[in-house]
């Protein structure tokens, strides 16, 4: 199927614009919580803020936002774009499609409040941080039920698509495998309301809701659908590059399945073990640890074999590197494909070596999460031409990928030399205890990482703002391998 001249009808594309829109924006809030982060810890600035201990509050903002919201509305984003452009369809209702987008919107907006006014104790929970406060509350209901809506719209439209056969030849990969994105949402949904059922209703209910509880199921099925989506993009991103995908269409849906078969038990562990029990934790982990990593590894894999051909004793077959056997290094798409793979990789080897709770589980997720976030913004390139709109800076575009790969990577590197001497995670200050050389310098090394990945956090934030915002082009969609050919510079 061809993935990049297929036309997207208006309604379509307006809800595709608005997804983007949203997820991009969802980064400018966290960037500015993770920059309220910094000056609620300067002297002479910190005493502006709400309470002494504001960090705790704009962390819990920044986590959410960079974490929770940006991954789902970008997973937003490719729902719309594979359930109607690849089915050549229309959203099953148009009424229900911007009702799910508007209270996702409105949630994430009452995230933002709750944070810029610290309503509420902060609360460094796994998955999904929580300040204790009515409006929090409210924002992850509404959050969830926007989510809800959108998916269950994104499942009809399928339905219709197949009912009225839309579409000609096999079902689309992409659009399967924003299903199975879509189920491991639902089920991690489903999972956070058996949690507070059994917690707060049911006749074994505890007197207090214990939040980590809480979220540890669902969020551990949240991770599922991050990195299908991820692989998904890495996928989508191949087609453009490659011409085609990296596997066969029959042997990636078979990797899609395996996911599937380790999300959809999820909920039969609240009936099996009391969520108070370390039975309950270990087997989400249990799931999370073998239903992660076979598909994962596979699929990168395979990726892999389709650039050799790429590399010079290969004979290139890139956009840019027909003639001289070069790899396409100065094309975003494929730049942001390999280093997304790389950092990713890095932070799965280091959850090999986690032992204890110190800075390496930050380490290691930091590595994951970053990959997901470098294939998302390496597609919003592509995003943006299917919308037709030109990049801002073609330049900008081509060195954000390498900075804020390069943040990250250092970021990870500092967090995991500091946690292997003994600094323990969730610390902040004297608390953090940095009694000798290693420890000082493996959170420098997390300082300047740190900074360097903000500043490829911007780049990206700008450079799309400031591309969604520009005139559409009336251009008939070519290939977009280079996408420098229309491309401002």
């Amino acid at each position: 199927m061809d993935f990049i001249n297929q036309k997207l009808d208006r309604d379509s594309e307006k809800l595709v614009y608005a997804w983007l829109s949203f997820a991009v924006s969802s980064l400018i809030f966290a960037g500015i919580f993770a920059f309220l982060v910094a000056m609620s810890r300067t002297p002479g600035i910190q005493n502006i803020f709400p309470t002494h201990d504001y960090i705790r509050v704009a962390l819990v903002g920044h986590v959410i936002l960079s974490v929770v919201i940006w991954f789902l509305a970008f997973q937003g984003v490719l729902w719309t774009l594979s359930t109607t452009k690849f089915l050549n369809a229309k959203p099953f209702s148009m009424s229900l499609s911007w009702l799910g987008f508007w209270l996702s919107v409105s949630g994430t907006l009452l995230v933002i409040i709750a944070a810029l006014f610290a309503l509420g104790i902060p609360l460094f929970i796994n998955y999904v941080p929580v300040l204790t406060h009515p409006v929090f509350y409210m924002a992850l209901i509404v959050l969830a039920a926007g989510i809800f809506i959108t998916l269950i719209n994104t499942f009809l439209t399928v339905w219709k698509a197949r009912k009225e056969k839309t579409y000609t030849g096999r079902f689309p990969l992409l659009t399967f495998g924003m299903l199975i994105s879509g189920i491991a949402v639902l089920t991690a949904i489903i999972c956070f309301a058996l949690s507070y059922y059994f917690q707060t209703l049911a006749p074994s209910a505890k007197i207090l809701l214990d939040f980590e509880t809480l979220f540890w199921g669902g969020g551990h099925i949240l991770q599922f659908a991050n990195t299908i989506a991820m692989v998904t993009a890495w996928l989508f991103l191949s087609s453009v590059i490659f011409k085609k995908f990296p596997i066969k269409e029959s042997y990636a849906k078979v990797l899609y399945v395996i996911y599937l078969l380790f999300i959809l038990p999820a909920p039969f562990i609240y009936f099996i073990y009391d969520t108070a029990s370390q039975q309950y934790k270990d087997a989400f982990t249990s799931l999370m640890q073998y239903g992660l990593g076979p598909s994962t590894g596979i699929f990168a894999i395979t990726v892999l074999f389709a650039i050799l051909p790429l590399s010079p004793s290969g004979g290139g077959q890139g956009e840019d590197s027909k003639d001289n056997g070069k790899l396409p290094w100065n094309d975003p798409l494929f730049s942001s494909l390999v280093i997304s793979m790389a950092v990713f990789a890095f932070g799965g080897f280091i959850a090999l070596m986690i032992h204890g709770s110190n800075t390496k589980i930050p380490s290691h997720y930091h590595g994951v999460i970053g990959g997901v976030t470098l294939a998302f913004m390496g597609l919003t390139n592509h995003i943006l031409y299917l919308l037709k709109r030109d990049i801002y800076s073609l330049r900008l575009a081509r060195v954000q990928p390498y900075i804020y790969g390069a943040g990250q990577t250092l970021f990870v590197i500092g967090m995991f030399l500091a946690g292997s001497h003994g600094v323990q995670r969730k610390t902040f200050g004297a608390a953090q205890n940095l009694d000798d050389i290693t420890k000082i310098i493996g959170m420098v090394v997390v300082g300047v990482g740190g900074l360097i990945a903000i500043t490829g956090g911007i780049i990206f934030v700008v450079n799309s703002i400031l591309s969604l915002a520009g005139p559409k082009k009336i251009l008939q969609l070519v290939d977009v391998g280079n996408i420098g050919t229309e491309s401002n510079s």
